[in-house]
C-alpha cells in the first residue's frame, strides 16, 4: 500500500480547462490581443500564460493579468458543476485507509483555497502546495517533491496522479509512481511517460491500497 497520494487540480479533480481556456479567449478578444500564434496552455501555468500574452513588458503583463482577474471577480469558476466525478469517494476512501493525500497544483494560491472551500474537500486533503510557492514550477518537480516533503513521505511510497504532459513530466522526474487521468473527449495529449492509465478517479483507490 501507498503512504501517499498526491493530486494535480485542473483536469484531475475537476474538468475546468475548458473554462480557462473560454475564459482566456474572451478576454483577449476584448482587448484586441491576437491569440493565434499561442501555443496550447492546457496543464500551463500563469507564468507561461502570460509570458505568450506580452513577453516583453512586464509591467503591461501584469496590469493585463490584475484586469483579467477583475473581468471574472463575479462571476467564480464554477468548481461545483466541474468537479470530476468520484472526487470526494476517492479521498474519503484514502483518508478511512490511512493514505496521506495532498493537492499540488501549478495554480496561484489564491485559486487553490478557493477550489478546496468550493468543493468542501479542506478535511480530505493533508497538504495542499502552489508551483508559486516552488522555486521552479511544472515540469520541474518541485512541487511535487515540496508536497511529498510536507507530508513525510518519500517518492517510491507516493502516487501522483495527474493529465498533462507538463504535469506528468514534472510527476515522473519526482521519482513518484505517475498516474494519467483520462482525458475529455477531443482533447489529444501525450500520457506516455505514465506508469499507469486511469479509466477514472476511482481508479485510484484499488491501485493506491494494493
Amino acid at each position: 500500500m501507498y503512504e501517499a497520494v498526491i493530486f494535480d487540480k485542473d483536469g484531475v479533480l475537476v474538468n475546468s480547462e475548458p473554462e480557462l481556456d473560454r475564459r482566456r479567449r474572451a478576454f483577449f478578444a476584448e482587448e484586441g490581443i491576437d491569440d493565434s500564434g499561442f501555443p496550447d496552455f492546457y496543464g500551463s501555468n500563469n507564468k507561461v500564460v502570460w509570458g505568450c500574452v506580452e513577453p516583453h513588458d512586464v509591467e503591461r503583463r501584469e496590469r493585463l493579468y490584475k484586469k483579467f482577474r477583475t473581468r471574472f471577480a463575479n462571476n467564480p469558476m464554477p468548481y461545483a458543476e466541474l468537479a470530476t466525478p468520484g472526487v470526494r469517494e476517492t479521498l474519503s476512501g484514502l483518508r478511512r485507509a490511512g493514505v496521506r493525500t495532498g493537492l499540488a497544483s501549478a495554480s496561484p494560491r489564491w485559486v487553490i483555497d478557493g477550489f478546496v472551500e468550493a468543493l468542501g474537500i479542506g478535511g480530505l486533503l493533508d497538504v495542499t502546495v502552489s508551483g508559486e510557492e516552488c522555486a521552479a514550477s511544472k515540469p520541474a518537480p518541485d512541487v511535487y517533491l515540496r508536497t511529498m516533503e510536507l507530508l513525510g513521505v518519500e517518492p517510491g511510497q507516493t502516487l501522483v496522479v495527474e493529465d498533462s504532459p507538463i504535469g506528468i513530466l514534472a510527476a515522473h522526474r519526482s521519482g513518484a509512481r505517475v498516474c494519467a487521468m483520462p482525458l475529455p473527449e477531443g482533447v489529444h495529449l501525450d500520457q506516455s511517460l505514465a506508469d499507469v492509465h486511469l479509466t477514472c478517479l476511482l481508479d485510484v483507490l484499488p491501485l493506491a491500497l494494493s
